[in-house]
Formats: structure tokens, C-alpha cells, sequence
């Protein structure tokens, strides 16, 4: 689908209901009536693309260190699901090249708008994972670029206080990126990677890659940023 048909088809996408701050999860199930549970995503996209490798211990340590209620277990949810809409926070992560349908094209879109937050991890540093999201993202928000965000930032001090960005081989000049709709910020994008694969168990292992170190740490900030704002 080119670039012209795309936003045609966004433009006359069937409106969905808007996320709130914290919704109930998983689907069909009811949490304890004195607190709300929030489940994690893990994105299903392209043919049968997710986030096999990535660690669950920062919902292990949001949960220690805070008052949030979450469920350890992330969900696998297809990107154009409506069940996306109960989860307001959702993992894209993989390796390998990948073409969102067009289905998933729209979706993302609207997930984005209505109060979604993606965090976007290449699996063990692959730069064609890397690749294909850049082209696919420009495409989905020609409007609103990815850009380098700086550390002092509030979503890296909300529950531990990130200075520094390390990698396993000591890299040089590691950058975060996010993306802003309307004012928002509603995407983080780690090129290296914030899988934490070492963690991640079932055989797991990001070899050549250069993942950044203690990301758990990361990952459990912008959760917390997420569900408070």
C-alpha cells in the first residue's frame, strides 16, 4: 500500500474507544475490588512477529518497589486487535526485517492517538529490526519524527533515577528515542535494545548484540511514567 492510500485509509478508520490512564486486565477477569491490575502487551505484528526475548523482571520490580498492582505475565495481543484498547502499555520488539499489514498499519495509529504507549525494542541490537521500524514509523507519523530525549526528562526519574545509558560493550554516545503526538510523548525506541535478553529465560540469548545494561530499571520508569500520567 503506498504512502497516499495509507493515510486514506487512516482517515476513514472506524473510530475506537480512548485509553484511560490504568484499565483492567486481563480480559474477562475481574481484579480485586480495593485495586485496579494492569497487564503488559507484547505485541503480535507482521505475520506472526513478537517479543520473544524480553525479560519481565522490571514488572517483577515496579511491583516491589511501588504500590502499582501488575500482572507479572505479559499478554501476546495482535496489534490490530480490539483487545489492544484494554492494555495502555504494549512492547513492539523482534529481529529480523518486518512490513506491518495494513490493518496493523491503521491500528498502531489509532492505539497511539486514543492514549496508547509503545515501547519499541530491537531484539539483540538487529539492525534490520531497526531498519524496518524507522521506514514503517516515518510512515505512520510522517508528522511527528522520532527525536533524541535527554535523561533529565520526568519518565526517567519516576521511580529510579536513570543517569546514564550503558551497554554490554561500553558504547559511546546511546540514545533513547520518543515520539510526540499532539504534546504527548507516547513512544520510547531503543535501537540497542531493552530487552534485557540475559533475564528473559527459555534459552534466550543475545549473542553479538550490545543490549542495554540494566534495563529493567528503564523499563519499569517508563511503566510507572505511563500509568501516572
Amino acid at each position: 500500500m503506498n504512502l497516499d492510500l495509507r493515510r486514506l485509509v487512516l482517515a476513514t478508520a472506524l473510530v475506537l474507544p480512548i485509553i484511560e490512564p490504568v484499565r483492567l486486565a486481563p480480559a474477562g477477569q475481574d481484579p480485586p475490588q480495593e485495586a485496579a491490575v494492569v497487564q503488559v502487551a507484547h505485541l503480535v505484528y507482521d505475520q506472526d512477529k513478537t517479543a520473544q526475548c524480553f525479560a519481565s523482571g522490571y514488572l517483577d520490580l515496579l511491583a516491589r518497589e511501588t504500590e502499582i498492582k501488575v500482572n507479572r505475565e505479559p499478554a501476546r495481543i495482535a496489534l490490530d486487535s480490539p483487545e489492544l484498547y484494554n492494555f495502555p502499555f504494549a512492547v513492539l520488539s523482534g529481529e529480523g526485517e518486518f512490513t506491518f499489514t495494513d490493518a496493523q498499519f491503521t491500528a498502531i495509529r489509532q492505539y497511539i492517538e486514543r492514549g496508547g504507549f509503545i515501547l519499541a525494542s530491537a531484539g539483540c541490537s538487529s539492525g534490520d529490526w531497526n531498519r524496518s521500524f524507522r521506514h514503517e514509523i516515518a510512515q505512520v507519523f510522517a508528522e511527528a519524527p522520532l527525536e533524541p530525549l535527554e535523561l533529565d526528562e520526568d519518565i526517567f526519574q519516576t521511580v529510579f533515577h536513570i543517569t546514564s545509558l550503558r551497554t554490554k560493550t561500553n558504547k559511546a554516545d546511546v540514545k533513547l528515542y520518543g515520539l510526540r503526538l499532539n504534546g504527548r510523548l507516547a513512544m520510547i525506541y531503543s535501537p540497542e535494545g531493552l530487552n534485557d535478553t540475559g533475564n528473559a529465560g527459555g534459552g534466550c540469548c543475545c549473542c553479538g548484540g550490545n543490549e542495554i545494561r540494566d534495563a529493567k530499571y528503564i523499563n519499569a520508569n517508563v511503566l510507572a511514567w505511563v500509568l501516572t500520567h
